[in-house]
């Protein structure tokens, strides 16, 4: 089984955007469709990081949550409201009328994310370090044998 993805600074990076509902309605607003009966963020203006339910990077097991690339950020009513009703799709059908809203805000949010390219970059150096070390361990065997 591998590691949970974490990254502290993603999370901290995710709460502090607006809620993702709540743009979405204020884009459709934008394009001139105004939506009968929005669903109305909570007055406190605290955004928190959600984990998919049904995350798109990572996978869940039994009492673990999705990595923390499977976040998008939800004000506290909507992130309440979600868990109550225990079903990510439902939710998102019920209030934005797309089941899969979840799944591709977390692909822009992940795409858009400062700390994607530090990841990326930690990877790139992990293959250079582990490569050459494999390089030089394959010259020692070949020395060795001759």
């Amino acid at each position: 089984m591998s590691n949970r993805y974490k990254n502290k600074k993603h999370l901290e990076w995710v709460a502090s955007l607006e809620c993702c509902i709540k743009v979405h309605y204020e884009r459709l607003e934008m394009v001139g469709i105004t939506p009968t009966s929005p669903s109305s963020c909570s007055d406190f203006n605290v955004t928190q990081a959600h984990h998919l339910l049904k995350p798109f990077y990572s996978a869940r097991g039994m009492g673990l949550r999705a990595g923390d690339k499977d976040v998008i950020p939800l004000c506290e009513k909507h992130h309440r409201e979600l868990h109550m009703m225990g079903n990510e799709f439902a939710f998102f059908e019920k209030v934005v009328f797309n089941p899969r809203f979840g799944l591709a805000t977390v692909e822009k949010i992940w795409n858009s994310s400062p700390y994607k390219k530090e990841i990326e970059n930690d990877k790139a150096n992990a293959k250079r370090i582990s490569t050459k070390t494999f390089g030089r361990k394959r010259k020692n065997k070949s020395t060795r044998g001759t």
